[in-house]
């Protein structure tokens, strides 16, 4: 071998040694920072925070009632492309309910601008004013629809909703609790509570915090873990006293299962219908569900978080 070529090859072993040398003890620091960055979410004895808990993606749900019309209520997200291919395209929405207050999901502008990529023939907005930080009225969001309306971009016709106030809407009643609280009963009598928050939501009219002015619930529909949206004591006090089916996202639906009394809890996945036939044949049912045989529930994707510290 020439005498230069050995030299030079030399050279680059030892900076070879060297760089991955340091790149060891980077790692090393790194990891060490890591470790420091993650442990005050680690449990301390006698302090009695848990830190986050994995209940798996936030989810959206399709619904079509036994009358054909499908709803699509979008959970806590931001905007994402499967808004139009997904969504719009594929499932055609009648009705969209979507999340508009900024900070923890789509504002005003994004949620507007969805409606141009799902197209529905309405659309009601809902997740805002609760907290401060997020917008307070729909009044932007409908002024930005209807921009879009008047350019032909999206038919989508707004619907504000007054906290309490039934309507009635494509044939099926509507009802908003404020934040992102819902129960929709079906032409033939389903009755659905979507992410029942209602003990500490400042918007929920103070009769829907007793939990029996609700008369009957068939089904409850969870879209993720945070705790303006569920909390483990609720869904088991609504449990006891209507005994509905509770549908949620397997995370979700396990974490969920050590935390309350009912067994009727069906955990599934994204990806397909489920319907009151499949929902006796996947899990292991306390009763017979009440619920119209002709309705059909879709978990869909939404672009956010999902970690309760309960």
């Amino acid at each position: 071998m020439d005498k230069k070529v050995g030299i030079a090859i030399g050279v680059v072993v030892v900076i070879s040694v060297a760089s991955l040398a340091i790149s060891i003890a980077g790692y090393q620091q790194a990891t060490k920072e890591k470790i420091e960055i993650v442990e005050p979410w680690i449990p301390v004895e006698g302090v009695g925070f848990e830190g986050p808990i994995y209940t798996g993606t936030s989810n959206g749900y399709i619904i079509e009632f036994e009358n054909g019309v499908k709803f699509y209520f979008s959970g806590d997200t931001a905007l994402f492309g499967d808004m139009k291919f997904i969504i719009g395209d594929y499932y055609k929405p009648d009705v969209a309910f979507l999340s508009s207050g900024g900070f923890y999901t789509m504002g005003p502008e994004e949620a507007a601008y969805a409606t141009t990529l799902i197209n529905p023939e309405y659309v009601i907005p809902y997740h805002y004013h609760v907290f401060p930080e997020m917008a307070q009225t729909a009044d932007e969001f409908v002024d930005e629809v209807n921009r879009y309306r008047e350019k032909g971009a999206t038919r989508a016709e707004p619907i504000v909703l007054e906290y309490g106030v039934e309507r009635e809407i494509e044939g099926i009643k509507v009802l908003w609790l404020g934040h992102a609280q819902f129960v929709f009963e079906s032409v033939n009598g389903t009755r659905i509570i979507i992410d029942p928050w209602l003990e500490a939501n400042p918007d929920c009219p103070a009769k829907y915090k007793n939990y029996s002015a609700f008369e009957d619930i068939d089904l409850i529909l969870l879209t993720h873990g945070h705790i303006d949206h569920l909390t483990p004591k609720e869904i088991d006090e609504l449990a006891r006293l209507y005994n509905p089916v509770i549908l949620a996202q397997w995370e979700l639906g396990i974490y969920l299962s050590g935390k309350v009394s009912t067994t009727n809890i069906v955990i599934f996945n994204k990806g397909h219908y489920i319907t009151k036939k499949e929902m006796i044949e996947s899990a292991m049912l306390q009763i017979e569900p009440e619920i119209d045989e002709n309705i059909r529930i879709m978990l869909v994707h939404a672009d956010h978080s999902s970690s309760p510290q309960l």
